[in-house]
């Protein structure tokens, strides 16, 4: 008895002191019972140690989920949300087949919150690609095709409006989809960054043609090419998507190139995002005669093929291959990529 009530002073210390990953957590109130686990999680909802919550959610989600379906959790995830960190849509992501009809649609609230909230910075601070298009002169141009503007003078030796030649610079139309891969993820994790990229995703191609599939053993379309949806229902849709074990990149492919062919327009691109690493619905390559441009950003794996496999895979489609260390930095180097695509 004495041995459990130590290792109850040792885990609210370390809840208290706020620098322990989830895993550690998790580590350190394995065996304890549900009412152990909801008192410890009530402690770390009072100093706000989100990290601690996501541990012990972990080892009892029940418990969790009970401690937090409280005016107080409720309030401690709208400021985490405020504040425009992930802890509402990870919690929510652990937690969502626990929580009771009264309290998912709240926790689903703040999740999507948080999504934008982080979204809108992240494309914020992604300009949009620029083309150089020839017009007519008019009033308020700044700038001319100079060469071509003096080749018309030399032909007439008369100057005129119609002899300008004036340059507009406007959005580079874009045509794409995003493919994510959501395989194996057992705490939400993967939904998260998959809710973010998507968010990412609409915020900078709003006035463009895009489509979303996510899968894992089998592809689902969120987003249908030409199809009009508001950021907050496709966020809605990542949070509803279920999660299963294999990777099905062949199929994803598949559908991600039927949508594309429904588009129009010269820059027409997808965006992969995975390990490469599939198991399930054969080799994915068969699927890359679908894309004029396929460009993938690769997750973090213990099997190296996946990477030379996604290299391969972009070098037939001429596209660009870049490595993330961590699924968190998946959301920034996708705006990257849709900068310069």
């Amino acid at each position: 008895m004495r041995g459990k009530i130590d290792d109850e002073k040792v885990l609210e210390a370390e809840i208290v002191t706020g620098k322990r990953s989830p895993a550690k957590y998790n580590k350190l109130s394995k065996g304890m019972t549900y009412m152990q686990i909801k008192s410890q999680t009530e402690k770390a909802m009072q100093v706000e140690n989100t990290s601690a919550i996501q541990g012990l959610a972990m080892s009892n989600q029940a418990a969790v989920s009970s401690a937090l379906s409280s005016k107080e959790g409720v309030q401690m995830l709208g400021r985490r949300a405020a504040a425009g960190d992930d802890t509402a849509p990870n919690i929510f992501f652990m937690l969502r087949n626990r929580l009771s009809e009264e309290y998912r649609p709240i926790f689903k609230r703040l999740a999507r919150r948080s999504i934008i909230k982080v979204s809108k910075g992240i494309t914020g601070r992604g300009l949009r690609g620029k083309v150089l298009t020839k017009t007519e002169y008019y009033p308020g141009v700044e700038e001319f095709d100079d060469e071509e503007t003096l080749e018309n003078f030399m032909e007439s030796r008369i100057l005129t409006y119609e002899d300008i030649v004036a340059i507009e610079r406007r959005d580079k139309t874009k045509s794409g989809v995003l493919i994510f891969d959501t395989s194996g993820s057992l705490y939400g994790g993967k939904f998260v960054t998959a809710a973010l990229a998507v968010a990412v995703m609409a915020y900078h191609l709003a006035h463009d043609n895009f489509a979303i599939v996510l899968f894992n053993t089998k592809a689902y379309l969120i987003k249908r090419a030409h199809e009009k949806v508001d950021i907050d229902e496709l966020v809605n849709r990542i949070l509803d998507s279920e999660s299963a074990g294999y990777t099905n990149i062949n199929e994803a492919l598949e559908l991600a190139g039927i949508e594309l062919a429904k588009m129009k327009g010269k820059n027409k691109f997808a965006i992969l995002v995975s390990d490469g690493v599939f198991n399930k619905g054969g080799d994915p390559r068969r699927q890359l005669f679908r894309f004029p441009k396929l460009h993938i950003l690769g997750l973090p794996s213990k099997h190296d093929w996946g990477r030379r496999l996604s290299m391969d895979m972009v070098r037939k489609t001429r596209g660009r291959f870049s490595m993330v260390s961590s699924h968190a930095d998946v959301p920034d180097a996708l705006m990257n990529l849709l900068r310069h695509t």
